[in-house]
């Protein structure tokens, strides 16, 4: 006999629990609103943007620049759907030698492991799993 429920509370908390048997299996799944951090990421990106537009093209390059780093800032924040695909598809953990930040390169010799129908890929260290950009192989967001 299969028991399933599923729990959900205003905070956003989800619980879903399974018996077969004699074995329990508890998911917890957390979501929260990133809104705010992809606005900070644009911002980011459009200031930059706008500044290195404004050197190369004057007040239009500025204002090109700005539209593009927006956008661009806007992809360092990844979806919530990603977070939780890489949070609940570990893969085998990688050494790696230093502090491993946002902007980190990951090595050629580590394998990342692609996030099915996105831009994005991942490693696990021995403390945290890691979003990576693919095509640089830049670390975009170590998950806490």
């Amino acid at each position: 006999m299969i028991k399933t429920f599923i729990l959900a509370t205003a905070v956003g908390v989800t619980a879903i629990s399974t018996a077969a048997a004699q074995a329990d299996t508890t998911v917890y799944q957390t979501t929260r609103d990133n809104t705010e951090e992809k606005r900070d990421n644009a911002r980011t990106g459009a200031a930059a943007g706008a500044a290195a537009g404004a050197v190369v093209g004057g007040p239009v390059g500025a204002v090109v620049g700005a539209a593009i780093g927006a956008t661009g800032g806007n992809q360092l924040t990844p979806d919530e759907k990603v977070v939780t695909y890489v949070e609940t598809n570990p893969v085998a953990p990688v050494l790696i030698d230093g502090d491993i930040v946002a902007g980190y390169v990951v090595p050629d010799t580590v394998t990342l492991t692609p996030v099915p129908e996105t831009d994005y890929a991942y490693i696990y260290t021995d403390t945290h799993p890691v979003l990576v950009n693919p095509t640089d192989r830049t670390v975009i967001r170590v998950i806490q």
